[in-house]
């Protein structure tokens, strides 16, 4: 997908669901939860890369670690994990752990919108508005670069890849016999983009007495990859939101 084609509104009846900040000196708050319970999440997320590299990037972010997080969420990022691709672009837009980068900021956020997300889109139209000319030139001429590594059509290849070979490893027999069943369930971390959405920072994949062929299959695991990845879209979208200002962490509106 090309930067270049990009989605337009007449109004925009969404608020941006992240909260935002002035500089690196008041860092934007991810989520509500705290590291332990973060760290209680990572052993669920197991076996699905965009959302362990995702949580250990919540980690290192709770503690101040903003390298480190920034680090995390790219990993994430190459597995289509489009929460992560918004953490980037908050990080890049606003300069925190490093000096602001407008160009990568709203690239980012292109890619985090990619498959629609209307609070995602929110803020990539946002930021777009806030672009110089320049700037805008400078996402053209380095988007497809970004898309080519972190875009769907390359990264959920990827990432079903690899939730398929965990799936392979951890159910059915290493002798031929196929039928033994795996449950795996989770719950979300509380605050996907603010505190005041009460909404998920991570979400999980509920595979219920699932069979290997159901997990990973080439039709029964192409349906329960292809409601994963629903769910995952679907929880971007929780909440009701209206238009406003950005606001601070602490519910302080911005001059």
């Amino acid at each position: 997908m090309a930067i270049s084609t990009r989605s337009r509104f007449a109004f925009l009846a969404l608020t941006l669901t992240a909260a935002w900040a002035a500089s690196a000196a008041q860092p934007l708050k991810f989520t509500d939860a705290s590291y332990m319970d973060i760290d209680s999440m990572v052993l669920a997320a197991k076996g699905r890369p965009n959302e362990e590299h995702r949580l250990y990037g919540l980690k290192a972010y709770v503690q101040g670690r903003y390298g480190e997080a920034e680090e995390r969420f790219r990993h994430a990022a190459q597995y289509a994990d489009k929460y992560s691709q918004h953490y980037l672009s908050l990080m890049r837009w606003h300069g925190v752990g490093g000096a602001p980068d407008r160009v990568q900021g709203y690239i980012w956020a292109d890619l985090a919108a990619e498959r629609g997300s209307r609070r995602l889109l929110a803020i990539r139209e946002k930021m777009w508005a806030e672009l110089t000319p320049e700037q805008r030139a400078q996402v053209e001429a380095q988007g497809g670069d970004y898309y080519a590594r972190y875009g769907d059509e390359v990264a959920k290849p990827r990432a079903e890849s690899q939730i398929r070979s965990f799936a392979r490893d951890m159910t059915g027999s290493r002798v031929g016999y196929r039928n033994q069943a795996m449950n795996i369930s989770g719950a979300p971390v509380n605050g996907a983009f603010a505190v005041d959405t009460g909404s998920n920072a991570a979400a999980y994949a509920i595979a219920a007495a699932a069979t290997p062929d159901e997990l990973y299959g080439k039709e029964g695991g192409l349906q329960r990859l292809g409601a994963y990845w629903n769910e995952q879209d679907r929880l971007l979208d929780l909440g009701t939101v209206e238009v406003g200002t950005p606001r601070k962490v602490g519910g302080q509106r911005d001059p």
